[in-house]
């Protein structure tokens, strides 16, 4: 059903020669709320909020309410790709810089490769694509 509505918005999207890249990153922007909130809750690094994606510059932005904090955390991310493996789709957030220069450090040594985040349970297999248009 889920599977559906997406492929569903996706053709109706797809066709609509007039819509603005805008409103179209604002329907990408929800599901990647939804795929990236669930990625950092289920480890309990916090609630995500606000996700807001730029399809033509392939950036990401969120804010990120860490748990045990009372100051949210902003996440810039400057790259980002998506990923299939064993059948499985995942986002890969890369270039992350938020505003604890501390973080930036760790991430800047440490996370070249990136977070792999599943998108499977949002976008049921549509969700590269839906990156795409």
């Amino acid at each position: 059903m889920f599977m559906r509505l997406i492929l569903a918005l996706i053709i109706v999207l797809g066709t609509l020669q007039s819509a603005e890249l805008s409103t179209m990153d604002t329907i990408r922007s929800k599901l990647l709320t939804s795929a990236i909130s669930l990625y950092f809750n289920a480890r309990g690094y916090g609630k995500v909020d606000n996700v807001t994606v730029d399809t033509t510059k392939k950036t990401l932005r969120f804010n990120l309410f860490p748990e045990g904090e009372k100051q949210p955390l902003n996440v810039d991310i400057g790259s980002y790709t998506t990923l299939i493996e064993d059948k499985e789709e995942y986002l890969i957030l890369q270039k992350v810089q938020t505003n604890r220069v501390w973080l930036n450090r760790i991430f800047a040594d440490h996370m070249q490769e990136g977070i792999k985040v599943p998108l499977g349970i949002v976008s049921k297999g549509a969700g590269s694509l839906l990156l795409k248009l």
